[in-house]
């Protein structure tokens, strides 16, 4: 979320404003292109320009809005150079009278903003039969940015200075429509659609549109960047297409209050927009991706260049363009909100009890990591509850006999018991093993739930970067890779045994979309140089992903009837922020931050739910090799679906704890 963030290399953060990122730098001589420019960001991005000297013409739909925009900046700012044009990037047609008058005007462009967009519309097309998030989104830009390139080239020519070019995408281009990334034959699908994942893939198409720009312009010599960027959540009117947000609806009051608190105001929802834009610590960079006013990771789908080529061609899939062509992790929150019940019949909004009603667990036999506090608890208490006996491997003695206590007083009939279990250290995580696989106990379930989040650069007592060694090593990945190895035996005989499928349940994240630029770093696991938490975390996330899918390989070659699958249980209010200060308890923002989490954030009752779904849900029967969200299947990062990746990690992953 915005507010925890800090400067990063550029001397900005997520909080900076559009003024303080462009502050100093005179831009007069420079022409710009701002499209939507009538409202929200396409408006504070035209009036920072023009404060910063740029001669902006406003692409808008609504003349008369255009007319009140240009009049508010020239009453602010009287040497204000600001015009403004007709253009609805919805029209093919309106498009190309734009880009026709604009360069037979004569005038240079050096900018061209591509900002307009709409969000989560429901099913319709555009005035050309082109799915209408995608030809407002992607399409429109795609061949007004080809209509403008040959003035564009030629300003940056005999300018001699770089010319910008900057698409506003969205984090949700990490959600696209399909796990493909963009089916190209499909786009007017409308039994398939799901608004928020056609929004996604018009944010991955902005995305991937830049990529290609750069490498052809590159290849040519061309003197412009091409750069796409995450402005933030803003609460602007990119929901007018979603009827909780109508004028006359309750929510409505809720979803304003709330932006007054979590989202981003506008001045600081066009900060990224116009540091891209302007700044000239930007100069030279192209083909990246950009999120609080300094360089960020997008997607591994967005940077595949087999994609990019065929994402030049989209333009081309109707005939209707082709003529005329020559040549995007609080967006959790947002999604969270809007969510609807998915196949499974649940959504987000399910809580653990939900998914499990009218189970019969009795007989099954699980294991819980991290099982004294937060998600481990209550899978616990719920698993119970169904019958499932359960087994809590907890670092704190003392605490795992408070929860015990606590669900047998709820639930006198529960079987729960817990042995101590450190998964930070390998020699506590052999003897929890060897402990366990002598009781000659069965285990049908194998939940890896425990996790560390963001700590600051430690060891683990083996020597390992903390956050790899407690989630991959010790628990998640490859089901607690070292735990779930030293299990697996007992695992297989009960299996085979009892004819039941044994599932193991790897709790993710998100942020497994997230790591270092080059995923795993298995030759910089402990460089402390350059350790960043977050990057860090994603990696192990990413790692615990991949270790279910090569379990899953695993498996299906051996003929065990075990599955592995993982998941991201939802942004939830717990301890695992407790290694950051801002969290500390002597910090007076905890208890806003915790008022907030009431609102916004799942309970814990609800993050949950996809634990308990997975790992006894007989939906999910035979299912493995998946990745779960909201107790649904949802598509994981292309880089956590690369076998080759899965096996590295597998054989790195074994000479650590070996």
């Amino acid at each position: 979320m915005w507010f925890f963030n800090r400067n990063g290399p550029s001397g900005f953060s997520a909080s900076s404003t559009a003024e303080e990122v462009t502050r100093g730098i005179d831009a007069s001589g420079l022409t710009a292109i701002v499209t939507g420019a009538s409202s929200g960001l396409g408006c504070e991005t035209t009036r920072v320009l023009a404060l910063r000297g740029v001669h902006v013409i406003m692409g808008v739909r609504n003349m008369a809005a255009g007319r009140d925009v240009k009049d508010a900046i020239v009453k602010e700012i009287p040497a204000a150079r600001v015009d403004f044009m007709e253009l609805d990037l919805s029209s093919l047609a309106s498009v190309r009278k734009f880009a026709s008058d604009f360069n037979s005007s004569g005038r240079p462009l050096n900018l061209l903003i591509n900002n307009a967009g709409i969000m989560a519309t429901p099913f319709m097309l555009s005035k050309d039969n082109i799915e209408l998030q995608f030809a407002t989104n992607h399409l429109g830009h795609f061949l007004l940015t080809s209509l403008l390139l040959d003035t564009m080239k030629k300003t940056a020519r005999e300018s001699d200075i770089e010319g910008r070019i900057v698409n506003v995408s969205s984090e949700f281009h990490r959600y696209p429509y399909y796990p493909e990334g963009i089916l190209f034959d499909k786009l007017n699908d409308q039994s398939g659609y799901k608004r928020f994942l056609a929004y996604g893939q018009s944010k991955l198409a902005n995305v991937l549109h830049a990529n290609e720009l750069t490498r052809r312009f590159k290849e040519d010599g061309i003197n412009i960047t091409a750069n796409s960027l995450h402005p933030g959540i803003i609460a602007t009117n990119l929901f007018r297409h979603n009827v909780s947000l109508a004028n006359d609806n309750p929510i409505r009051v809720f979803l304003k209050t709330l932006a007054g608190l979590v989202l981003k105001n506008v001045e600081q929802g066009a900060a990224t927009t116009c540091y891209v834009a302007l700044n000239p610590q930007v100069k030279g960079a192209s083909g990246e991706y950009f999120s609080g006013c300094n360089l960020a990771s997008a997607s591994s789908e967005s940077r595949n260049a087999d994609i990019t080529s065929q994402e030049r061609f989209a333009g081309c899939f109707y005939p209707v363009v082709a003529c005329s062509t020559t040549g995007l992790s609080l967006d959790h929150l947002i999604m969270w909100f809007f969510k609807r019940k998915g196949s499974s019949g649940f959504s987000s909004s399910s809580t653990a009890e939900k998914v499990t009603h009218g189970i019969d667990a009795s007989g099954l036999t699980a294991i819980v990591t991290g099982a004294s506090s937060g998600l481990g608890s209550e899978t616990t208490r719920v698993l119970a509850l169904r019958g499932v006996h359960v087994i809590m491997g907890v670092r704190n003695m003392a605490a795992g006999r408070d929860v015990k206590d606590a669900i047998v007083k709820e639930i006198p009939a529960a079987r729960v018991d817990f042995m101590e279990l450190d998964l930070s250290s390998l020699a506590s995580v052999r003897k929890f093993a060897s402990d366990f696989n002598s009781s000659g106990r069965h285990l049908n379930l194998l939940i890896n739930n425990a996790g560390i989040m963001a700590t600051p650069f430690m060891l683990s007592k083996d020597n390992i970067e903390l956050q790899f060694a407690t989630n991959h090593l010790g628990t998640y990945s490859i089901d607690t890779f070292f735990l779930t190895s030293l299990l697996l035996d007992t695992m297989k005989k009960t299996a085979r045994e009892s004819d039941i499928e044994g599932r193991i349940v790897n709790v993710s994240s998100e942020s497994h979309r997230s790591p270092y630029p080059e995923g795993i770093r298995f030759d910089k696991i402990n460089d402390q140089s350059g350790y960043k938490k977050f990057l860090a975390y994603g990696q192990s996330k990413l790692a615990n992903v991949l270790h279910a899918n090569e379990l899953t390989r695993r498996f299906k070659e051996d003929g065990i009837n075990i599955t592995a699958n993982s998941l991201h249980p939802g942004l939830i209010a717990t301890n695992l922020f407790r290694h950051n200060m801002i969290l500390a308890d002597d910090n007076p923002i905890r208890v806003f931050i915790e008022s907030l989490a009431r609102l916004v954030l799942k309970n814990v009752q609800q993050g949950a739910a996809t634990t308990c779904y997975v790992a006894i849900n007989p939906l999910v029967k035979g299912a493995s090799g998946e990745y779960f969200s909201g107790c649904n299947l949802a598509a994981a990062s292309s880089e956590s679906r690369d076998a080759e990746l899965a096996k590295k990690l597998w054989d790195f992953s074994m000479d650590l704890v070996q």
